[in-house]
């Protein structure tokens, strides 16, 4: 009986080690590399909020423009009036320079690089705050400004100045210094130069399908001058925020000049609620465009803004 008993635990364990006789694993199911990238889209996805406003925006500049087009061209052609003749004029021009700025705009998309990668690593750089990585750092952003040599001097000036002893955050701190102050100057001036654009713009069309139509020109010089600076563009996911809320910012001013019109037909004092109105509407642009300046400027620059 004893001797029955040890070879059956003998045989057990005998069993236990033989091939395919241990019961099969549960398989864990680990997403390639494809699924892991389609995963980030996921969480980086457009809400349907935004996907709404950015279709309520260009709907409503649509809707606006194209009334005060078919407007002046029938009181230009059928009543022969001058004015309307002029703001035909001024608006086929203005939607003309716009396209124009458009296209050159796509043409500069393609040559230029995107930042998001060098800022996203310096990002984690700053939240770990270690050692060691910033050479890395310093390596894709000698990659992207490859062919400024002006740039590229000053990053090649900046490697050199970089000790043992420094932190990452040595690193990123020398940068903003050395190379990228400049350029934060340059970009808060024509920030300002647009904002002005905007408001004197705004306040001397006579009707609401030039101001919207302002702001979109406005907006997209600010992006061709943004991208001159920093010399990159913005990535994909950045343009898409960034036109929105230019979009936006467009189709918002064109209801605010639509509204302070009704309010002069309605007031009894048309020179007053002018004034008010039109007071109240380019300050309110002035800040939508610094808003819009902010932003644009935080898409591209190769370091994250506000973690120096």
């Amino acid at each position: 009986m004893t001797v029955s008993t040890a070879e059956k635990t003998e045989r057990l364990v005998d069993m236990e080690f033989r091939p395919g006789e241990l019961p099969a694993a549960e398989a864990v199911l680990r997403p390639d590399a494809g699924e892991e990238r389609d995963v980030l889209r996921d969480n980086k996805r457009t809400s349907l909020a935004a996907w709404l406003a950015l279709g309520a925006s260009a709907v409503i500049l649509a809707i606006v423009v194209g009334n005060a087009a078919v407007s002046f061209a029938t009181a230009a052609f059928r009543d022969g009036s001058v004015v309307d003749m002029l703001l035909l004029a001024a608006l086929a021009v203005l939607a003309g320079s716009i396209v124009t700025m458009l296209a050159r705009q796509t043409q500069a998309l393609r040559k230029l690089k995107s930042a998001e990668r060098a800022r996203e690593m310096a990002s984690r750089l700053v939240r770990l705050d270690s050692a060691g990585s910033g050479t890395r750092l310093l390596a894709v952003l000698q990659a992207l400004y490859a062919g400024n040599p002006i740039v590229l001097g000053q990053l090649r000036t900046a490697a050199s100045a970089i000790q043992p002893h420094h932190t990452d955050r040595d690193v990123i701190e020398l940068l903003e210094r050395d190379v990228f102050t400049a350029m934060d100057r340059a970009a808060d001036e024509r920030i300002q130069r647009a904002a002005i654009r905007a408001v004197v713009g705004v306040s001397s069309c006579p009707h609401p399908a030039l101001d919207a139509l302002v702001v979109v020109a406005v907006s997209v010089a600010l992006i061709r001058d943004l991208m001159s600076i920093y010399g990159l563009r913005h990535s994909a996911r950045s343009l898409w925020r960034v036109l929105t809320h230019s979009l936006v910012t467009a189709s918002s001013t064109a209801v605010m000049s639509t509204v302070v019109d009704f309010a002069m037909q309605a007031a009894h004092d048309r020179i007053a609620a002018a004034v008010a109105g039109t007071a109240g509407e380019v300050l309110i642009v002035a800040r939508r465009i610094f808003a819009l300046g902010a932003l644009a400027k935080a898409e591209i620059r190769p370091l994250p803004v506000g973690e120096r």
